[in-house]
């Protein structure tokens, strides 16, 4: 199999090192080659098969002299027959593998063919290692290099230092190890996971690929199967897109266990609503709605669409559904088969019902809620017994959910009314709620103090309505308002400060204004105030025009009934937070979140130990902390990346095309590695750099970005660019261009300070796009890897109603 592949690659001109057959009793003849040196290397018919295969099995020598080639090749056969090793492990290999008839069948012919030996050139390579075209362990949108110095045995057999590359294409490339003088550069990367991708595709598998760098020309020096991957496994596709706006970053065990709940109990009440007698053969599905994957949030989104397959014109409703929610990659997957005519007829009759009633149902659940969350919230003040606290989680969990599922309906509704209707319309007024409470609340603190009775009195009101509408909302573990009252006091005396000082200044800039005016008697002032008031009218009264139509008023009334279902969906997980809190305060403090829900249970009724297993999770965590976030993971069964403890690099890339562009959709098989598609460039270590090394200073090549506008305007001005907002002040946001992979409910402060906003993640229904548009700010959603092209002080003018942005100036360090 070795040979066969090797004869494969050769006949289509990949480069491989001149090579020849022998069998066991054939005279070697070298005149293929001038070299002095070969590899002898072992062509068992079996060694590559699935239930033989393991490294070493056979004998391989290197750096064997012409004369000396006769006798290795003697010796390699020797080992086929005579190596007990060999046949204490083939033999343990046919105890536990059963093949099928077809397997038989090959490995019979296989057994009576002439084995040969393969005959090498010697490479003297300065680097050397293995291509495996998918992770091993079963990440297959992941490609992994493992590379070291030298020949390549040393790093197959793990006895050479060495630097390994982690690359998923249209996401990330990094770097983890370092070696001395030991590197990939640019060119040998694109040329490597080019001959990768190619090899994969010539044989259809995923392939596991040596290779060697000799005088800076990669040559293959052996493809085979990844024999490791078992693809009996279902294939899971895991996507972050709007899911990072409530859970960003990493979450901790028991956030992660506790949304999957959710999420199952939600599904699992929807089948029963709409599958009725059919709901057994989904349940697993239901199972899968999210799940976690180095350590942060993911839509399962293969799950997703074998339940919007159910839908009537599930084909025109998936794309509105992918739009929506901000999902970029429109690949589609289905594990389930086509449902049939009548369940179909089924779920299109008590859709187009639920989709007429879905507003007065979710006007009853949001009474049903408010009624029930009182209650359960004054129980849980008034409980001390954390396993009493438990079982309210139980019964809260059982109650709460059991009409949950309407939201699921509400969203559709929401998500295909707004669709139609196509304009980018500021529909939800609930998510000004907050916004205007918060403001009343600051009006209060400005004019009688932090420490008076009238801020206490509203404060206290509002964060028994908004206090766990923070940053991070849905993730258990994160600090909110009504844990901690000190976040509030703090962002409102911040904020206080922020307006003091802007006062001060916008009075001495009307003061120059009027001077100015007075000096040059400007009368054309009054003439165009009283044009745009007669414009502002005119939008105003075309717009109540709007407001009339059915459409509209569907959009809007499901638009507020989805954030007021969001809203409560934060208390929901508020309430866990207390109950979870209480708990910690009676057994092991905070560390009760790197429990999941089940080992949360056994922690309180059996009193099992758990503080080995969560010494593991923190320091997982801080490993995952370290990882580059990923969009979008396709995994062969549950599989994790790995912590990877040593030193990571992130090495910087991006497609002219852009990632996702409708030219890479084709079908046609490109290069995507050339040097007009592909650009790969290393950034410095060094902490406050802010130019990428290979850029050069005059270049004047304007740069533009495509993404999705959600919130109509354009505005120029600097990029304030934020990966975590405990490390920047509200203040900070002033006037600027917030740039962030997404955004949350928390966001709002600071939005509303600045100008405008730009994400690499987001739907026009996302927080992002519905706080920015009731705010009238600009917004540009959806622009993939715009993290790694902008840096803060780059001044960039975005267009929310096209949704572009294009770099005006880039920031230079030190002018």
């Amino acid at each position: 199999m070795k040979a066969r592949h090797l004869e494969i690659l050769q006949e289509k001109g990949f480069p491989v090192p001149k090579f020849i057959l022998v069998s066991e009793n054939e005279e070697v003849d070298l005149s293929f080659s001038e070299k002095e040196y070969f590899a002898v290397r072992s062509n068992f018919s079996a060694e590559d098969g699935g239930g033989h295969s393991f490294a070493g099995q056979f004998l391989t020598r290197l750096n064997v002299k012409r004369e000396k080639v006769q006798e290795a090749v003697q010796e390699v056969f020797a080992s086929y027959a005579g190596s007990s090793e060999y046949k204490e492990k083939a033999n343990r290999g046919k105890e536990e593998y059963c093949p099928t008839k077809r397997e038989k069948a090959e490995q019979k012919k296989l057994e009576s063919s002439v084995e040969t030996v393969l005959i090498q050139e010697m490479l003297f390579p300065e680097k050397s290692g293995v291509l495996f075209t998918k992770n091993p362990k079963g990440i297959l949108s992941e490609m992994v290099v493992v590379l070291g110095q030298g020949l390549g045995d040393k790093v197959v057999e793990d006895q050479e230092n060495v630097l390994t590359y982690h690359y998923f294409p249209g996401e990330c490339l990094y770097q983890e190890g370092q070696g001395t003088g030991l590197a990939l550069d640019e060119e040998e990367l694109k040329t490597l996971f080019t001959l990768g991708e190619k090899i994969e595709q010539l044989f259809q598998k995923p392939m596991d690929i040596e290779f060697a760098i000799e005088k800076g020309k990669i040559y293959i020096l052996q493809a085979r199967e990844i024999t490791t991957l078992d693809m009996h496994l279902p294939v899971r596709i895991l996507d972050n897109s709007n899911i990072s706006e409530s859970f960003p970053g990493v979450c901790l065990p028991l956030t992660e266990s506790f949304a999957g709940e959710m999420y199952s109990g939600i599904f699992t009440s929807l089948g029963r609503r709409f599958l009725g007698k059919k709901v057994s053969s989904y349940e697993e599905l239901f199972q899968r709605m999210v799940g976690g994957f180095s350590g942060r949030m993911y839509y399962e989104i293969s799950s997703w669409y074998d339940i919007l397959r159910l839908l009537p014109f599930s084909g025109k409703i998936i794309p509105v559904w992918q739009g929506m929610l901000g999902v970029s990659n429109e690949e589609i997957s289905f594990s389930k088969k086509k449902p049939g005519f009548f369940l179909k007829c089924r779920i299109a009759f008590l859709f187009c019902y639920y989709f007429f009633v879905s507003q007065r149902k979710m006007q009853e659940l949001d009474k049903f809620f408010q009624e029930r969350y009182a209650g359960y919230s004054k129980r849980v003040d008034e409980e001390e017994d954390a396993q009493a606290l438990y079982r309210i989680f139980l019964e809260m969990k059982e109650d709460l959910l059991r009409e949950w599922d309407i939201t699921l309906m509400n969203d559709m509704v929401s998500f295909i009314s707004t669709h139609l209707y196509g304009k980018k319309t500021a529909f939800s007024l609930e998510t000004m709620k907050p916004v205007r409470a918060l403001s009343a609340l600051k009006t209060v603190a400005g004019k009688y103090g932090l420490d008076s009775e009238e801020y206490r009195r509203e404060k206290k009101s509002y964060i028994s309505v908004y206090g766990d509408r923070i940053v991070g909302e849905l993730k258990l573990e994160t600090r909110t308002y009504r844990t901690n009252e000190e976040l509030l006091d703090r962002w409102i005396l911040d904020s206080l400060e922020t307006e003091s000082a802007e006062r001060y200044k916008l009075s001495e800039a009307k003061h120059s204004l009027r001077k100015v005016c007075v000096e040059k008697n400007c009368v054309e002032t009054d003439s165009a105030e009283k044009d745009c008031e007669e414009t502002s009218h005119m939008e105003k009264s075309s717009e109540q025009k709007q407001r009339k139509s059915f459409l509209y008023r569907l959009a809007e009334s499901s638009c507020n009934n989805r954030e007021i279902s969001r809203l409560h969906r934060t208390r929901c997980f508020g309430l866990m937070r207390r109950i979870v809190d209480k708990i910690g305060e009676k057994t092991i403090g905070f560390d009760v979140y790197y429990l999941s829900l089940d080992e949360l249970k056994e922690l309180l009724f059996s009193g099992k130990d758990f503080s080995l297993k969560i010494a593991r999770e923190k320091e997982l965590r801080k490993a995952y902390e370290r990882l580059p976030v990923l969009s979008r993971v396709k995994l062969l069964g549950k599989v994790d990346r790995d912590p990877l403890a040593g030193e990571i690099r992130g090495l910087s890339y991006k497609f002219v095309k852009g990632k996702g562009s409708r030219e890479e959709k084709s079908g046609k098989s490109e290069d995507i590695f050339s040097s007009e598609s592909m650009n790969l460039e290393r950034k410095e270590d060094i902490k406050g750099q802010d130019v990428e090394k290979g850029k050069e200073v005059g270049d004047s090549t304007p740069r533009v970005f495509f993404g999705r506008g959600v919130s109509k305007g354009i505005f120029r001005g600097e990029v304030l660019k934020i990966k975590s907002l405990q490390e920047v002040r509200a203040t900070e946001a002033k006037g600027k261009i917030l740039l962030s992979y997404s955004t949350d409910p928390g966001w709002f402060p600071y939005l509303n300070m600045a100008e405008g906003l730009i994400t690499e993640r987001g739907s026009l229904l996302s927080h992002s796009a519905i706080l920015a548009r009731e705010l009238e700010k600009p917004a540009v959603v959806n622009i993939p890897n715009i993290m790694e092209e902008l840096q803060s002080g780059d001044i960039v003018e975005i267009d929310g109603d096209l949704g572009i942005c294009s770099v005006v100036k880039e920031y230079r360090k030190g002018k």
